[in-house]
């Protein structure tokens, strides 16, 4: 019954909150928030008096007893005693913020649909508190959190009202009773409370109007919580919860003025590195040359300010701390040869002859004495702050270094909290400084690994550009070269466009290598240069192996198969021309079925001698002379061998060995001596550095080629050695690993190839057109019909391919730049999106086969996204028709007296060719030699030619129906497109890679068929749970991230009795990162809070029973909003 009473009262009290934020009066308005403050006040003082007495006492009770040596039962009960009676404190006050606090929770926890209309207004209502100058609340004392989306909403509805305004962002921060809100209440005339109950908690917002200042028309002033209290000195968490609050306050501002009663700086000397150092590893550093944005002043009251050389003594001493500070924490990162340039205090003021222009402010006590009548505010104080505060404004609005001070938005600022927030949840501000020190150092030290591989990432980029760019222009060259049927066909000619390819990039590779010499040669990154320098070299090596390979398919494609397909397709025309000139018979009484006979035997003896000349390649064969010609195998005395049951199954190194009959004894045995399980676990990780090896050449082959294997022998023995591995035996068995993969792989990949585009597949493929062909010379056609005739068959059959290619290479230049295809966190919130669809529309079983099956979601996701950026079929295709039209009207207008059959096929694939269709299948369609074959056409009028074939082919064009099942069209568009991009291998714009991590299923962040020895394998981890992991002795879900696990060094099991550690994650799972990376997935962990019985039962598991509270803290809809606004931004 008082339970409910309470909660009346409490909904009342809302309610009238509610009413007064939402008067139209401006004055009423206003007033009746300052009564209601007043009484919140005075009411504290009544009710939180004695909770505060009894905290203060239980607290030193506690502390006396904690430095006594004692019952140990005893000093346990102090400790719960005291942590009571800060919960009743604690938990008794009631303020303005709690008010602020249940309205945004009842605004965020209330489907949009479902909002009243002042639910509706209440972040408007928030933001005019903020301009009528009341504070509200940004980090939550209490749970030490920030509500984003509700601060996001707030500032964003501020925003509007104060539309094109700047802020100026002022923290001030010191330890507990130092006097903060009393010097800003001094400072800018403002009231913030002091009363008991009613002190700052946490970081409040205030914002104040400007006058006279044009750089900014609001100061926004952020009041910190003091840090080192008494009550929480000692217990757990107090050093992370200081540092969070200052991390944030400092990191948010403009300016920080940091306040110091007496000389009591040992406090801010702890702080301040931690702050620094959660400021090297975030974003704003990084957009800042690595310093911090804001401008630290401090503030020195309670000190005698006549004793005149204690006032220099605090101000030297303060400058030594700040260097010393600032140098641990740049040694710390390898930076302690550029201090001046990287420190914030670089240009820090510490003048002692004139205060005026001093970053220290040295004050006495607010008032002149203690005791009545004297107990009266010193006008000295107040006029040195105001003095102080104009101080603060030209040091940070003056332009230095040529670069000038800028207010920020306010969606700047709302942005700028999201990135601070980060920040500081990914940090470790658990401990105090020496601890982060010894805790760190592997966190900085990949930090800036991390950064000098994202600097080579950008010229990697740039190299394969290179590649693609000349490679363009020689096969433009080679193209050429076909229609003026310069080159014959040699190894020769091959070579020579080779070196045409080297010339082209040399210039380009030069100035690359100058940009990546530049970067790894820089101070301080001595220790990864010769790591960089090398990936560097594998990396050209990849791409001029890669290009080679293009330019070989692209060379054999135009002069080995198109050539030779067009060769005896005139074989085929001159046979049939032949054969009717010579024979005797009475052609036209023959029946469709005799023609039928002769045109099948003359075909089939032009296909025989086709395939005599171009056999199927013997793939295993070709692959075994490799073998036995290669220098590098030789040089080993290694025999290769391997059966048709190895070739037929795709198997990891282990499996391959049992085939041979081995074992992995000494890595299986927990036995072993420990130098043989270190050798072991190397043979293992060049096993699967040789599988990637062969996967990356697999993704980028289209068709079998001696070199592709010789490259892959090179390779396998780089890693032998790279592993260090010289053992006959792992020699022997790693070689043969690599030649059963290759063989697997390039089977399949001829075959395919083969199929599709060999010359008898070619040649076979253009029988129906023959054999027309064929029928029409019969029936006596005359040679103009008949060459117009073929060129329209051609035509009919090429067109609807030629589209699609078109519609592919367009939608793929579309998407090229779409940030969800080379962003993986940016497909993650699309992905979640997805996931959210269904869990609306109840299909709990398709999100859980999603989540188990993270590759099908991805790939379902991107096919939704590609779909949506396809360009219109029907705008297209009518273009597609027009630019045909004007292409085949262009080819028919040219006038030529002789030749006129060839000339018109050669004029109309170069309007195909290099027009505005650029169709490369129509131009390798039209490249066909008539020559001696229709020179009767030019005994007719030019008109008649030209007009008969211009109407045959455009009554093909326009007889081509549109495409009506446009679902359909997608359906079968779209898996081409994905292919298209994985064939166009293009470093910008790579799927996603398809691994998981092996215990959460959360899906592999780098690109397919990434260098694992360059870039392993890492994630964004989820709750394990959501995919069914479960501790392995209660089987309950489990509610943790690897990540997570991984910083408190918790342990997993393989096979259910296997235990490692998480810090030894990346050796159980070879080709993965330990699970650094620390984000949040809230759609995740609301799907394990929400639906934790139903995924137990899915798995056949226990629920979790210590889902965090925070997993439940936000609703789907909420979620769904703030997924679609970061998209959006």
């Amino acid at each position: 019954m008082a339970l409910k009473s309470k909660f009346h009262a409490t909904t009342l009290l809302l309610q009238l909150f509610l009413s007064f934020l939402d008067s139209q009066d401006p004055c009423s308005h206003v007033l009746s928030i300052r009564v209601l403050e007043k009484e919140l006040a005075n009411r504290g003082k009544q009710e939180l008096g004695h909770l505060l007495e009894n905290a203060q006492r239980l607290s030193t009770s506690y502390y006396d007893k904690l430095h006594k040596t004692g019952d140990e039962k005893d000093l346990e009960w102090a400790k719960e005693e005291l942590l009571r009676a800060k919960s009743d404190l604690i938990e008794s006050a009631l303020n303005m913020e709690h008010l602020w606090r249940e309205l945004s929770h009842l605004y965020m926890d209330t489907e949009p649909k479902e909002r009243s209309s002042i639910i509706q207004k209440i972040p408007q209502l928030a933001a005019q508190h903020l301009l009528d100058g009341f504070c509200l609340e940004l980090l939550d004392g209490d749970s030490n959190l920030i509500h984003l989306q509700w601060v996001e909403e707030v500032l964003l509805q501020l925003g509007k009202l104060v539309r094109g305004k700047g802020v100026f962002v002022l923290s001030v921060m010191g330890i507990q009773s130092s006097g903060k809100s009393t010097l800003l209440n001094t400072m800018f005339g403002i009231g913030m409370r002091t009363s008991v109950g009613q002190c700052t908690r946490g970081v409040n917002m205030q914002l104040l109007a400007v006058e006279g200042h044009a750089e900014y028309d609001y100061i926004l002033l952020l009041d910190t919580e003091g840090t080192r209290s008494p009550e929480y000195h000692g217990l757990a968490g107090s050093e992370k919860r200081d540092n969070q609050m200052a991390t944030l306050s400092i990191l948010l501002s403009d300016a920080t003025i940091i306040v110091i009663p007496g000389e009591n700086d040992a406090a801010v000397k702890e702080i301040l590195p931690i702050v620094l150092m959660a400021n090297q590893n975030s974003q704003l550093a990084k957009e800042n040359g690595g310093r911090l944005r804001t401008r630290i002043f401090f503030v020195y009251n309670r000190i005698d300010t006549k004793q005149k050389n204690k006032l220099y003594t605090i101000i030297q001493t303060l400058g030594t701390s700040l260097h010393e500070a600032f140098s641990q924490v740049q040694n710390m990162t390898g930076n302690s040869s550029n201090l001046k340039s990287e420190s914030p205090f670089a240009n820090f003021n510490l003048t002692k002859t004139d205060s005026s222009r001093s970053d220290v402010c040295i004050l006495g006590n607010v008032n002149k004495q203690t005791k009545p009548p004297g107990d009266v505010p010193d006008e000295i104080y107040g006029v040195e702050l105001v003095q102080f505060w104009e101080h603060i404004h030209q040091r940070v609005t003056k332009i230095e270094g040529g670069k000038m001070w800028k207010s920020i938005s306010f969606s700047a600022f709302s942005s700028c909290i999201r990135n601070v927030w980060k920040c500081i949840c990914s940090a470790n501000l658990t401990f105090t400084f020496v601890t982060v020190m010894e805790h760190a150092m592997f966190d900085q030290l990949d930090l800036e690994y991390k950064n000098i591989k994202r600097k080579l990432a950008v010229i990697k980029r740039k190299l394969a550009e290179a590649y693609e760019k000349s490679l363009k222009i020689v096969k433009s060259e080679m193209i050429k070269s076909i229609e003026e049927r310069k080159t014959s066909v040699s190894f020769n000619n091959y070579f020579n466009y080779e070196d045409k390819l080297r010339n082209e990039v040399h210039l380009a590779v030069e100035e690359l290598n100058k940009e990546v010499n530049d970067v790894v040669n820089k101070k301080g990154q001595e220790k990864w240069k010769l790591q960089f320098q090398n990936m560097w070299d594998r990396n050209k090596k990849d791409q001029d192996f890669n290009c080679r390979l293009k330019l070989k398919n692209a060379y054999d494609r135009l002069f080995n198969f198109e050539s030779r397909v067009e060769e005896y397709k005139k074989k085929v025309r001159q046979e049939i021309n032949n054969f009717f000139k010579s024979t005797n018979s009475n052609v036209s009484g023959w029946r469709e079925n005799e023609k039928n006979q002769v045109f099948e035997e003359m075909f089939q003896k032009i296909l025989d001698e086709a395939k005599m000349e171009f056999p199927t390649i013997d793939v295993q064969g070709e692959i075994k002379k490799v073998c036995q010609n290669s220098s590098v195998i030789n040089k080993r005395q290694t025999e290769i061998k391997w059966t048709d049951e190895q070739i037929n199954s795709i198997m990891d190194y282990q499996s391959f060995l049992k085939f041979e009959e081995q074992q992995f004894d000494s890595f299986l045995n927990d036995n072993g001596n420990e130098r043989e399980k270190k050798k072991q676990n190397r043979v293992t990780m060049c096993a699967d550095s040789v599988r990637d090896t062969i996967n990356r050449i697999a993704a980028v082959t289209l068709c079998y080629d001696n070199s592709i294997v010789s490259h892959i022998i090179r390779e396998i023995h780089s890693k032998l050695r790279a592993h260090q591995l010289t053992y006959h035996s792992d020699v022997q068995n790693m070689f043969q690993y690599g030649m059963v993969l290759t063989v697997n792989f390039m089977e399949k990949i001829q075959d395919q190839w083969e199929k599709e585009n060999s010359v008898p597949a070619k040649l076979e493929s253009n029988k129906e057109n023959l054999c027309k062909n064929f029928m029409m010379v019969s029936n006596g056609v005359a040679k103009t019909k008949l060459f117009a005739s073929n060129m329209a068959d051609i035509l009919e059959e090429k067109i609807i391919p030629a589209f699609e290619n078109d519609m592919v290479q367009r939608t793929f230049r579309r998407i090229r730049n779409e940030r969800w295809l080379y962003d993986a966190r940016f497909m993650q919130k699309h992905m979640d999106l997805h996931l959210i669809d269904l869990l609306e529309r109840e299909k709990l079983n398709q999100v859980f086969d999603y989540i188990a099956n993270p590759q099908r979601l991805y790939a379902d996701v991107l096919h939704l996204l590609i779909a949506q950026k396809v360009p219109n079929i029907d705008n297209e295709w009518e273009s597609f028709k027009n630019n045909l039209r004007n292409a085949i009207e262009k080819a028919a207008a040219v006038e030529v007296d002789k030749e006129r059959a060839q000339n018109f096929v050669d004029q109309l694939r170069k309007e195909f060719v290099y027009s505005y269709l650029q169709s490369e299948i129509l131009g390798s369609a039209f490249r066909i030699d008539f020559s001696g074959e229709y020179e009767d056409c030019d005994n007719e009028e030019k008109k008649e030619f030209q007009e008969a074939c211009w109407k045959k082919l455009i009554e093909v064009l326009e007889k081509q129906e549109a495409i009506t099942n446009h679902r359909e069209y997608f359906e079968e568009l779209i898996p081409k497109v994905v292919q298209h991009i994985k064939n166009a291998n293009d470093k910008a714009a790579l799927p996603r890679c398809d691994a998981c991590c092996p215990l959460c299923e959360s899906l592999c962040i780098e690109s397919a068929n990434h260098d694992k020895q360059d870039r392993p394998h890492d994630a964004v981890h989820q709750p394990g749970g959501v995919a069914g992991v479960s501790y392995v002795r209660s089987e309950e879900l489990d509610h943790m991230t690897c990540s997570q696990s991984y910083e408190e060094d918790g342990a997993f099991y393989l096979n259910n009795d296997v235990r490692y550690r998480y810090s030894d994650y990346a050796k159980a799972f070879p080709g993965w990162n330990d699970p650094r990376i620390n984000e949040e997935l809230p759609l995740r962990q609301y799907i394990l809070a929400t639906y934790n019985n139903e995924i137990a039962k899915n798995y056949n598991k226990k629920p979790s029973t210590r889902i965090p509270r925070s997993y439940s803290s936000r609703t789907l809809s909420s979620i769904k909003e703030q997924l679609e606004r970061e998209i959006r931004d």
